[in-house]
């Protein structure tokens, strides 16, 4: 399997994917330095704001759709020709994208740290990196999802699904009662008690009711079971093309 993540990575290699994990956060924060006007108290609030409810679903889905253009371009021809099982390929896949989005993750966190150590502000160390770590477990998920729908259909498949989940996942459900009924709500839910930032990227008061951290645990297991499920069956998708 580590062969298989560093083969997808020589994939890229050269190539607009492998700068975008770079490119996409610092982006998102030199957005929030223009928009907030500078290192003030709103920089970090902003910054991881728009990471997670815009940017980074979109960003894993131009990633996915680079990981399977080549091998859709050459219609899986010679992935079909290699002496190992077809489904090893897929989760090579899957499994760079995590380590992407893991990479990408912890240089949003790198950043914002950094800008608010300048400013002051209150997200600090701790929060910052168990942000980092539960965006990784919490869009997982997405992944699969993102890779079936840019071998099925292409890439504005990918991108179209992205920004409708990350839209409705902000504006419907994350400060009610059911936030874990749609799984994009997830990760911007259990950004409020570790961040301290409503759905919206308004700070939040201490004594705010989303501040309880026991939607942690419940949001992790729910995430992973999503991305078990959505894996597999993407993964046995994928298995039937050297039947076809």
């Amino acid at each position: 399997m580590v062969n298989m993540i560093k083969a997808e990575h020589l994939k890229l290699k050269h190539t607009f994917g492998l700068f975008l994990p770079i490119i996409a956060p610092f982006m998102v924060m030199f957005l929030a330095l223009f928009f907030t006007g500078g290192f003030d108290r709103a920089f970090q609030a902003g910054a991881w704001n728009w990471w997670y409810t815009l940017f980074l679903p979109g960003m894993l889905s131009i990633v996915s759709y680079l990981c399977i253009k080549k091998d859709k371009k050459m219609k899986y021809h010679h992935i079909l020709l290699l002496p190992f099982a077809l489904e090893k390929s897929w989760l090579g896949k899957v499994g760079y994208c995590i380590l992407v989005l893991l990479f990408s993750n912890f240089m949003m966190f790198i950043g914002t740290y950094v800008g608010g150590a300048i400013s002051g502000t209150n997200i600090s160390l701790w929060p910052g990196s168990v942000a980092a770590l539960l965006l990784t477990l919490s869009y997982m998920w997405e992944i699969p999802l993102f890779l079936f729908l840019s071998a099925r259909f292409g890439m504005f498949a990918s991108i179209f699904t992205s920004m409708v989940l990350s839209i409705f996942g902000t504006v419907t459900l994350p400060s009610s009662s059911y936030w874990w009924v749609y799984p994009p709500c997830i990760p911007i839910r259990l950004m409020c008690p570790v961040l301290g930032i409503f759905p919206n990227g308004i700070p939040m008061p201490v004594d705010n009711q989303l501040y309880n951290t026991n939607v942690i645990i419940p949001g992790i297991c729910l995430s992973l079971i999503w991305f078990l499920g959505i894996t597999l069956c993407t993964t046995f998708w994928f298995k039937k093309k050297r039947e076809a």
